[in-house]
């Protein structure tokens, strides 16, 4: 079940405050940072022609300056809101582990006092999040069709009206806040809070203007807490001129996750990440055996991995693991037993005829998912280049071409993989001892399991 718009919401267009509203508002915030002790010399907020926000450099930013601390009175953080009255009243009749309900929960209440401390920073958040795809239309969403965005989407709109529909029955006064209200904060904080990690600033935390820098890797500033942790303090990695853009991270995120919660999607994204969903191969034997110790519901069950073009990644070196066991053959087990009861870490390869069958898996799955969509990457290469996309059009075009490029890069390791396995060894240590690799990314499965099978063979 997904969360549809709200019908009684009007569209994010008619939501918007006028310039001149957003403006006032915006300085009444400056102005609230700078009399709390807040620093931000040589900060300068610019609205784009799209009417989004950016931080830019008022002057010249030298690397290693400090160009922005909020005083610790002025962030929202875990303790705020878990001392204040709402959080108290979670804490006593829930007691949730999610810390993003806490902070969700105390916007909604400083939102509805209308002398509160904090309304200079919840009058400047977001009113709307017109690019998120929890408010897409229906022709929007169809754009998707194959993508595992959509699988995200639905976990998300569950989550939201069932955490909504648990505070409104356990928390007295809940109710007040209406499913639409509760969206709102959830995406307030999901789309803009810190985690914090020093001293007694730790746990997620809301910084006012520090979550108006856009999003770019590597970012142009890193952010800490100052040693007394009195201060939460971005600092310049990197000279800045004036007049440019500053640029924050919002941290290794593949892009389902970036158009999820933060609206956009980035080309060429070295941390994206593709789903794939593998299980036992058909008529394997000692399936019984393999779905015990790989932990499956049933010999029929699917396992999820999300896996970057990154052989030596955790998630990468999980999904090889799986797939050997799954592939092994009855003689292989006994020995995998004792390394996946003892937790012992990733399973290397066993041998030429196992990595074949692992290959021939993997490559099927990625033909499954390529299979799900109702375009090609050519198509989406076309549509990108040629046609007039709105933005949240372009958004989904640009994430379901980047996820096929993935899955067709895949799709040539487990191609090449299987052509190296049978190519003489001789031939493959010519290969390996090029100046420049021949296999791009995947290099290191080629030099770690193909090769070294190869050679013990």
């Amino acid at each position: 079940m997904t969360l549809a718009p709200p019908s009684a919401t009007p569209p994010p267009s008619e939501l918007r405050t006028s310039p001149e509203d957003s403006d006032q508002k915006l300085a009444t915030l400056l102005r609230w940072l700078e009399d709390g002790g807040a620093r931000l010399p040589k900060l300068h907020i610019a609205r784009q022609e799209n009417g989004e926000r950016s931080v830019l450099a008022r002057a010249n930013i030298a690397a290693g300056e400090a160009v922005l601390q909020v005083p610790r009175g002025h962030l929202i953080t875990l303790d705020v809101a878990k001392s204040s009255d709402i959080g108290r009243l979670i804490q006593s009749h829930v007691n949730p582990d999610n810390e993003e309900l806490y902070l969700a929960s105390f916007l909604l209440q400083e939102k509805l006092r209308p002398d509160s401390f904090w309304k200079p920073y919840v009058d400047t958040l977001p009113e709307a999040f017109p690019h998120v795809p929890l408010f897409f239309g229906d022709s929007e969403r169809a754009l998707l069709k194959g993508s595992f965005l959509l699988t995200l989407l639905e976990f998300q709109g569950y989550t939201l009206r069932q955490d909504h529909a648990l505070l409104s029955q356990k928390v007295p006064g809940y109710e007040r806040f209406s499913l639409e209200e509760f969206v709102w904060a959830r995406l307030s904080v999901s789309s803009r809070n810190f985690g914090l990690k020093v001293g007694g600033l730790q746990g997620r935390a809301l910084v006012p203007l520090a979550d108006m820098l856009n999003h770019r890797r590597p970012p142009d500033v890193l952010w800490d807490t100052s040693a007394d942790g009195q201060f939460f303090v971005m600092t310049a990695q990197n000279a800045v001129a004036s007049g440019m853009e500053i640029h924050d991270s919002y941290g290794a995120k593949s892009n389902d996750l970036l158009l999820l919660h933060f609206g956009f999607v980035a080309s060429d994204n070295e941390q994206d990440e593709v789903f794939l969903s593998l299980g036992l191969p058909e008529g394997t034997a000692m399936a019984s055996a393999k779905q015990k110790l790989l932990g499956l519901s049933s010999p029929t069950a699917r396992q999820p991995f999300k896996v970057p073009l990154q052989f030596e990644h955790a998630s990468t070196q999980r999904m090889f693991s799986f797939l050997r066991v799954a592939c092994a053959a009855p003689l292989e087990l006994p020995r995998l037993a004792p390394r996946l009861l003892t937790g012992l870490g990733s399973i290397k390869p066993l041998g030429v005829a196992n990595e074949e069958r692992v290959l021939r898996a993997l490559g099927a799955a990625c033909e499954a998912r390529l299979a799900a969509f109702d375009t090609s990457l050519d198509e989406d290469e076309r549509l990108l280049r040629e046609e007039t996309l709105s933005y949240n059009a372009r958004s989904c075009v640009l994430l379901r071409r980047e996820e096929k490029r993935m899955l067709r890069a895949w799709g040539e390791l487990t191609r090449t993989g299987l052509e190296l396995l049978r190519m003489p060894r001789a031939e493959l240590e010519r290969l390996a001892a090029l100046p420049q690799s021949p296999w791009g990314w995947f290099d290191r499965y080629v030099r770690e399991a193909v090769l070294e099978l190869v050679r013990r063979a």
